[in-house]
């Protein structure tokens, strides 16, 4: 059955690395070079995802720090390291209400792939139908195929090969993959009808086992199914028995959800007051304000259809009153965020004229101070000790050119200490032991730490001093680091070998 299934994991999983970028420049800069390591260097992919999630941790934003949580954990995960990953998972859903759907979406994956590497299928599946939920909510039909396929490849894991089937086919619909795309032999998966029995048949063979939390996501399932289809009675039994579960075993995540779905269950049997006391609980249950939204929508058409037009107008002026309120912070959001660039452009303009009248005070100090030496020098030279003023004008005057010089010589030196960087980093030239080319940008590589830069080696090569020279097009290397050297290479301290091209040997002399 996998094997059947490989093509669509490839296809559906083409793009599952792909990140949306951040605010964060040289976060994403980092980001795209563990990408561009996960399939060749998952050390490297580590690597570089960490120190794209440390420096999320000091700008102390929440939603970039999670964000960033999520791509190391996804590449721990991956080298098998649990634990590290669970700590960083463990912050995204302790933040969940900080997070966008999607976000949440790849948290809950990360978390069910860690239950499923550890075999505890039921925890897996409960997670896995997590994401599917926040990835419906955001629209992320990538996502959403990606926990539909794993849902399948639980259910193939417990040999419920129908119901994998069914979510396989579920994947397939949602990735915009059909049948003629794919493989000629893979077979239909179920439909509804044999889905249904599939999950009856499950039902009856882990009955006597212990696993309520199992019991209670097959339930689940069957009842949204029965509530789709219709078949309300149906629905009412099995989302009821997967209720109990879930408040037997303490796992009540998804209650709300399963809360709504039983009311609407009992308003298609016009079972007006029973579907009202459940829309009540899903929104004592709920704190997603969009959710309590929603559900006031249905109270009031409930009471509608019950014929109380008083509650009616109530709860439809209760949702109104949540969704302008939703939509007044999301505004008000925006006009924060707009303000606080406004504010910061302001401020940085200020800055330029503040340092504009500066310059002015200090060129008319200047021209003054000037015109005070030259009334001095007149008058000094009309007295009998002209020639000793003089004197000692010109010697002050020469002390004044030799400060001035050994400044320059000294700003020089200083300029020649450190090297800033396009991202504003510092790189201290006497630790840089070579500079390497990635296309458009550059590495700079010390004992402690490499630095990623946007740049050229042309222009950067003008900047430095002439113990830095270029041994090949891709490399610049400090000379005061070489150890060895032969016709194709230059072994630097620490038994690092780069790369050496005939046409610039002679840099080397």
């Amino acid at each position: 059955m996998a094997s059947r299934y490989l093509l669509i994991i490839c296809a559906i999983f083409s793009g599952f690395i792909c990140f949306s970028q951040t605010d964060n420049r040289e976060i994403d800069t980092l980001l795209q070079q563990a990408k561009s390591y996960s399939r060749s260097n998952q050390d490297s992919a580590i690597y570089f995802s960490e120190l794209a999630y440390n420096k999320a941790v000091l700008s102390e934003d929440v939603f970039l720090k999670a964000a960033t949580g999520y791509y190391y954990s996804f590449y721990l995960i991956s080298n098998q390291q649990m634990e590290k990953a669970q700590k960083l998972l463990d912050y995204n859903i302790a933040n969940f209400d900080a997070l966008s759907e999607s976000l949440k979406g790849n948290t809950a994956f990360n978390q069910a792939a860690i239950f499923d590497l550890k075999e505890e299928f039921d925890l897996a599946l409960e997670w896995y139908f997590q994401s599917k939920a926040y990835y419906e909510e955001a629209n992320n039909t990538q996502g959403l195929a990606r926990a539909l396929l794993q849902i399948g490849v639980i259910y193939e894991k417990l040999n419920k090969i129908e119901l994998a089937d069914h979510f396989f086919d579920l994947s397939l619909a949602t990735s915009g993959y059909s049948k003629e795309n794919t493989e000629r032999d893979i077979p239909r998966g179920a439909n509804r009808e044999e889905f249904i029995t599939a999950s009856k048949r499950m039902l009856a063979e882990i009955e006597s086992s212990d696993n309520d939390k199992l019991k209670s996501i097959v339930y689940y399932n069957l009842g949204s199914q029965y509530q789709e289809d219709g078949y309300y009675e149906n629905a009412v039994e099995n989302l009821t028995n997967s209720i109990r579960l879930k408040k037997k075993t303490g796992y009540v995540s998804q209650l709300d959800k399963l809360y709504t779905k039983l009311g609407l269950s009992y308003l298609g049997l016009d079972n007006f007051d029973t579907a009202i006391s459940h829309f009540n609980t899903a929104i004592d249950l709920t704190s997603k304000r969009q959710e309590q939204a929603k559900l006031y929508s249905l109270l009031s058409k409930t009471y509608e259809e019950k014929g109380d037009f008083k509650q009616a107008l109530n709860f439809a002026n209760q949702f109104k009153f949540i969704s302008d309120s939703i939509a007044t912070f999301a505004e008000n959001e925006k006009i924060a965020e707009i303000t606080a660039k406004y504010e910061t452009e302001k401020q940085a303009k200020e800055i330029i004229e503040l340092k504009q009248i500066n310059q002015e005070q200090d060129l008319l100090i200047a021209t003054n101070e000037n015109k005070m030496w030259r009334w001095s020098i007149a008058a000094l030279l009309a007295t009998l000790i002209a020639v000793w003023l003089g004197r000692r004008f010109m010697q002050s005057q020469k002390r004044i050119k030799q400060v001035e010089y050994e400044k320059e010589e000294i700003s020089r030196k200083v300029e020649q200490l450190a090297l800033i960087l396009n991202n504003k980093s510092k790189v201290y030239l006497e630790n840089l032991k070579f500079i390497k080319s990635d296309g458009n940008y550059l590495e700079f590589v010390t004992d402690e730490k490499t630095i990623i830069d946007r740049n050229k080696l042309k222009d950067i090569l003008e900047e430095l001093p002439p113990n830095f020279v270029k041994v090949h097009r891709s490399y610049i290397i400090n000379k005061n680091f070489i150890s060895a050297v032969n016709s194709a290479s230059v072994t630097l301290q620490e038994n690092i070998q780069i790369p050496l091209s005939r046409i610039f040997k002679n840099n080397l002399a």
